[in-house]
């Protein structure tokens, strides 16, 4: 089952990220240093890069699951309303998901795992639902499942129990659509702001390459470069990480 703490890249992948950041990061180089070897070093930088790509695409996952788990919990609350025990409301679930996602969505994946666990006898109910709250790496999902075994242990009303569930992911789904739509523009200044200054070094690179000579060629020159790369790097970092709200 997938492990939505970290994100694996297929092979195909990889080799797409390299080819872009890699080709994309030299191209800067060349920009900056007008150096082969300095380039090709600058480059090298996607080595460790891969590991915040793999950060982002891994939380990409973990929200994409935690937006489809709200439609689960809906069709598990209507499956206990009526009586339902565990397996048969994530066999009703499963019918409902497979009408709103498609067959690789990763809650149908998850629902269709959880039910061949629980109906081949592998594994118990708690474990079965202890791992997928644990995998998922989602607040929400974990407090949903430690709220079933609770309630299932002492009595209590799982119906209810899950109808707040639901009820709080959702609301926790709108506050997070609400910061997203208020940060797009400032995310969108942010990577504006940080793109400009080699667009700007390309511009005179072409109409006044007179101008920019004294940069080339020459340790100090060099070190320059290497400080305003520098400068450019933190401030996209800082500003992805100051736009980087969280519910």
């Amino acid at each position: 089952m997938t492990d939505y703490r970290t994100y694996e890249l297929s092979k195909k992948e990889l080799q797409r990220y390299y080819l872009a950041a890699g080709g994309g990061l030299f191209c800067l180089g060349m920009l900056f240093y007008e150096n082969l070897l300095l380039a090709l070093l600058v480059a090298l930088l996607a080595i460790p890069g891969k590991r915040f790509y793999k950060e982002h695409l891994a939380a990409k996952q973990r929200q994409t699951l935690a937006v489809q788990f709200k439609d689960l919990l809906t069709s598990l609350s209507a499956a206990f309303s009526v009586g339902r025990h565990l397996t048969e409301a994530l066999v009703e679930a499963a019918e409902n998901l497979r009408l709103i996602y498609p067959a690789d969505a990763p809650i149908i994946r998850e629902v269709d795992g959880m039910l061949t666990s629980l109906t081949s006898g592998r594994e118990p109910e708690r474990e079965v639902l202890m791992s997928f709250a644990d995998r998922s790496a989602s607040p929400d999902i974990e407090n949903f499942v430690n709220m079933y075994f609770i309630c299932r242990d002492t009595g209590g009303d799982t119906v209810k129990a899950v109808r707040s569930a639901a009820s709080q992911v959702l609301g926790k789904i709108e506050i997070r659509r609400a910061m997203l739509t208020a940060t797009a523009q400032k995310k969108f200044e942010a990577k504006l702001l940080s793109g400009l200054p080699p667009v700007i070094l390309l511009f005179l690179r072409v109409t006044s390459p007179d101008y920019l000579a004294v940069l080339y060629g020459n340790a100090y020159g060099i070190l320059v470069m290497t400080a305003a790369l520098l400068v450019m790097g933190l401030a996209f970092l800082w500003s992805t990480k100051i736009t980087d709200i969280r519910v």
